[in-house]
Parts: C-alpha cells; sequence; structure tokens
C-alpha cells in the first residue's frame, strides 16, 4: 500500500512540475523562439504592439472594459481589477505624448535604446516631475503563443498615474455616462463644459465692455476717450472678443483636457485670437483714420483726406496679411517656405502685372503731390469736369455731360494738368471791334468810359485793369480789354461777365458809333475818299 502511495505522488509530480516549485517572482518577458516568427493571429489583435495599443483604444472608446482588460499584463494583480485598471489606464493614456501611428505593426517590435528584447516603448507622461514610461511587452498566452500587453510594472502604475492625470471631483460625482462617453477623445462632461464655458466667458466680455458701467466710463474717462465716439463703439464688438477668447483659454484648466486633444483646442483658440486682434486693430485703424478725417475737415484742409484713404487702405491690406500668416503657421504651415515661394512667384506675377504695379506706384505719386483734388474742376488732356475720386488705380472725372471718365494714373501723370479750381482770380478779356468811322473823338471817348467802367464795377481787380487801342485792323479798329474778376466761381464770374458787356454796349452806343461787322472792301470802289483832301496832300508832298 505504501509503494502504491509513492508511485502516485511520483506520477503527480511528474505531471505538475511547476506545483512543487517555490513561489518566484512573476515571469519576464518570454524568450523569442522560432514559434513567433510568423505572428500568430489573436482574437483581440494583440500580434503586434500597433494592434494591441489600436484595440484598447477601441475596447475603451465602446466601454468594453472587461475586453479591455485582456491588453493588461495581470500577472501580478487580481484579474477582478482588470476593467477597472483599464478604465483608469485609458484616462492616463489620453494625458500621455502617444502618437498610435508611430507604434510599430511587427510581431517582433522595434528595437529600442534601453529595452530588453520583447519590450516595447509606447509613450511617455510626466508625472512627480519625471517622465515615465508607458511600455508594452511580450508574453505568452495560456496556449503559449507571444501576445503584446501593457507591462506588468505599467500596469502597477495605474492607480498613482490615474490619481494625477483623473477628473479629480468631476470623475468622482457626475455619472459614469458623462465621464466613460466619449466623443472625438473627448469625456461627454467636457463637451458640455465646453459649451458653457463659451457661453459664461460671452456673457462676461458683455458684461465687462459694457459703456453704461462706472468701470466703464472711469477707464474711459482716464483714456479722454468719448463713450458716444462712433470710433469706440465700432471696437466694441472686436474687444468683447478678444476678452472672451481670453476667459475661455483660461478656463480650459477646469476641463482637465487630455493632452491629445489640446493641440487641436491649443489651435483653435490661435485662430479666434488671431481673428479678433485683427478684428479689432481694423476697427481701430477705421476710428483713428474717421478721427483724422474729422480734425482735416475742421481745419478746411480735404486735399488730405485722399491720403487718410489711402492709408486705411494700406495698414488694412498689411493686417489681413499678417493675420494670414499667423494663421497659416497656426496650423502647422511653413512660413518660411511658402514666402521663399511667393517672392520666386512674385517675379513672375510682377512682369505679368506690371501695368497694375505702374498704376499703383502713379496713384501714391499723384496722392502725394496732389495736382488735383477731390472737388477741383479741371482740363486734363483732352478731358474737362470735375474731380470726384482719386484712388490707387485710377482717378475718376465727371464731365459737363454728366459722364464719368475712369483715367489710369499711370496716364494721368503724363497728361497736361490745368487745375481751374486754384485760381485765385478769374481773367476776363475781350476785344472790341470798331466801325472804321468812328472818329478820333468817339473812340477816345470810348476807352474814357471802358475804363471808368472797370473801375467802377466792385468784383473788378484794379491792378491790373486795362483799356487800350491795340491795333487799326483790316475791319475794324481793335480796343482791347483786360482785367481779372475778384471771384473763383465759375456762376459768378458769368454774371460779372455779362455785366461788363452790358456796360461796354452802353458805352459805345452812347459815344455814337457801332461795332464792326466783317465786311470786304472794293479798291477800285472811289465811295468813301475825299478827293480834294487827296490832292491837297500831293501837292504838299511836292514842295
Amino acid at each position: 500500500m505504501l509503494r502504491l502511495a509513492f508511485i502516485a505522488c511520483a506520477v503527480l509530480a511528474v505531471a505538475r512540475p511547476g506545483a512543487a516549485a517555490p513561489p518566484g517572482p512573476a515571469p519576464g518577458p518570454a524568450p523569442i523562439t522560432a514559434r513567433e516568427a510568423a505572428g500568430p493571429p489573436d482574437e483581440l489583435g494583440r500580434g503586434t504592439p500597433h494592434g494591441s495599443v489600436a484595440g484598447f483604444l477601441a475596447a475603451t472608446s465602446a466601454r468594453e472594459y472587461d475586453r479591455a482588460a485582456g491588453y493588461l499584463n495581470l500577472t501580478r494583480i487580481p484579474a477582478a481589477r482588470g476593467a477597472t485598471l483599464a478604465r483608469k489606464l485609458r484616462v492616463v493614456i489620453d494625458n500621455a505624448a502617444i502618437d498610435i501611428n508611430a507604434v510599430p505593426d511587427d510581431p517582433k517590435g522595434r528595437p529600442e535604446a534601453g529595452m530588453l528584447p520583447g519590450r516595447q516603448l509606447v509613450g511617455r507622461v510626466a508625472a512627480h516631475g519625471q517622465m515615465l514610461s508607458i511600455v508594452l511587452e511580450r508574453v505568452p498566452r495560456d496556449d503559449g503563443i507571444l501576445i503584446w500587453q501593457f507591462s506588468a510594472s505599467t500596469v502597477a502604475r495605474i492607480p498613482d498615474l490615474y490619481w494625477q492625470f483623473s477628473y479629480g471631483v468631476v470623475g468622482k460625482w457626475l455619472p459614469a455616462i458623462l465621464v466613460e462617453t466619449r466623443v472625438l477623445s473627448l469625456a461627454l462632461w467636457q463637451w458640455i463644459g465646453q459649451v458653457v464655458l463659451l457661453a459664461a466667458s460671452l456673457g462676461l466680455a458683455v458684461l465687462l465692455v459694457r459703456p453704461t458701467m462706472p468701470i466703464t466710463r472711469w477707464i474711459l474717462s482716464r483714456w479722454r476717450v468719448d463713450i458716444d465716439d462712433p470710433a469706440f463703439r465700432r471696437a466694441v464688438g472686436p474687444l468683447r472678443a478678444l476678452i472672451a477668447v481670453g476667459l475661455f483659454s483660461a478656463g480650459q484648466v477646469v476641463l482637465a483636457l487630455p493632452i491629445a486633444v489640446m493641440p487641436v483646442v491649443t489651435t483653435v483658440e490661435k485662430l479666434a485670437l488671431v481673428l479678433s486682434v485683427t478684428w479689432l486693430a481694423a476697427r481701430l485703424v477705421e476710428g483713428s483714420c474717421l478721427l483724422h478725417r474729422r480734425r482735416l475737415l475742421a481745419r478746411h484742409e480735404p486735399a488730405t483726406l485722399p491720403m487718410i484713404d489711402f492709408a486705411q487702405r494700406a495698414a488694412n491690406i498689411v493686417l489681413v496679411l499678417l493675420a494670414v500668416l499667423v494663421l497659416l503657421q497656426a496650423v502647422g504651415v511653413r512660413i518660411g517656405a511658402l514666402i521663399a515661394a511667393v517672392g520666386v512667384g512674385g517675379i513672375g506675377l510682377a512682369l505679368a502685372a506690371q501695368r497694375i504695379v505702374e498704376n499703383l506706384f502713379s496713384g501714391l505719386v499723384v496722392i502725394g503731390d496732389q495736382p488735383v483734388r477731390v472737388g477741383d474742376f479741371c482740363h486734363i488732356g483732352n478731358y474737362r469736369g470735375t474731380v470726384e475720386r482719386i484712388g490707387l488705380w485710377s482717378t475718376r472725372v465727371r464731365t459737363p455731360e454728366r459722364s464719368v471718365v475712369s483715367i489710369p494714373n499711370s496716364q494721368f501723370l503724363l497728361l497736361h494738368v490745368e487745375n481751374l479750381q486754384r485760381r485765385d482770380r478769374m481773367l476776363f478779356e475781350t476785344t472790341l471791334r470798331l466801325r472804321y468811322d468812328t472818329t478820333p473823338d468817339q473812340l477816345r471817348r470810348i476807352l474814357a468810359g471802358l475804363r471808368k467802367a472797370l473801375r467802377a464795377h466792385p468784383h473788378v481787380d484794379p491792378d491790373p485793369a486795362r483799356v487800350c487801342l491795340t491795333r487799326l485792323g483790316p475791319e475794324s479798329l481793335d480796343v482791347e480789354v483786360f482785367a481779372y474778376l475778384r471771384t473763383l466761381d465759375a456762376d459768378d464770374f458769368l454774371v460779372h461777365r455779362e455785366e461788363l458787356y452790358l456796360c461796354m454796349m452802353d458805352v459805345v452806343a452812347a459815344a455814337g458809333t457801332a461795332f464792326a461787322l466783317p465786311a470786304r472792301v472794293n479798291d477800285a470802289e472811289s465811295a468813301g475818299l475825299d478827293r480834294d483832301k487827296g490832292a491837297a496832300a500831293a501837292a504838299e508832298g511836292e514842295r
């Protein structure tokens, strides 16, 4: 009987060699053998490091934490805690710098510096002032097939890491559905928190920048800004947006967003900040230009208004270009390479658009030199009319026929420009053609009467104002009248010129003569000749 018992114990010892072995440390990574070369399939996709990480993320996103526990090496921890540890590890991974695309998809993994064979570094997380590694290790399944799981050392640190990166009081007191339900890597309560934070930021910004608030009035009075000034009113909207962006960015700390989501949130905040700053700067430029326009009009200097318009347009263009460059940099575009490409392409663009560039610089010359101003009546080449607009590309003139002529600035500089609006006086000049039967006494009386009429007219400038017999023409006695009228208005000039014409007609009529009419004289005719005086003059010449 004793012999049979001894044989039975020996058989059990051979059948279960590990049962009698003394307890020791948990098994480490299994040595790589020929069995692993093919990378056998696994129902959870744990045959490769990439498949194991992807499967864990998919299981935790679906809140299937029991299945997710299969990706953890629980050799040192009771299996009942696997689901809880999987849920907590997902929170830790959300705050770790893990690039799933960088995890190798090779069954053997990828050699890592400082890592033993059969271990794969997945990512690192900052905790307690140091960087801790999240590692996968290759271990055998129950049937001996090698699979990749989160290492036992990583699993052992999950509780400590979770309390550092968990949602704190929020994760403890909110319902599980709000904490564990994820949409685009964010928990449901975080999406709700984003909406609430945005609404609170906008509301608080409106309250802070409220013109009726005593604090706002006090600040504006210190800056000497009129609260009813349109320039200030235009800046209220972008100022509120800028403050709202700042409050929203500061409130993100409360939401404990995952590290994987923070780059996206930061990019959105940068975009909103750039747009708000650009909007505010554009409104400030607009308000400043409006203030300068008022001062110029108050000082009766409207000629400088085109320079203000040009400065406003140039400032807006610069703001838009800077905003586009900053936005492109915020989304990851390499600005240096882009500027270099634009510089190379800009040469060809400049050659193709040289006429546009020529008009642009010509417009700057026209605005700076100011040969004409808006509202001036001018002769520009073959065109005549009132200048309505001086732009960067062309100058627009309203003709007396009420049509609008656009003259490119490059051509404008080449045309002869006569600015009639800048005359200090208006010229009155005419020639009176008197009949040849006007006697010298009548002519003296006419000259004296015309000079008296010029001196008597209140709008005639006496220096110079002259009346003189200029020549004995073939058909008339020509009397020139030259003077300047003290007026700059064309309608007034027409009225005064009419008065002078009527006065001259009265002077000629009072002298008993008349204006000459166009006529042809037949020298063969003897009518009008005094033959007796002619014979006397001939006899006197012979003596």
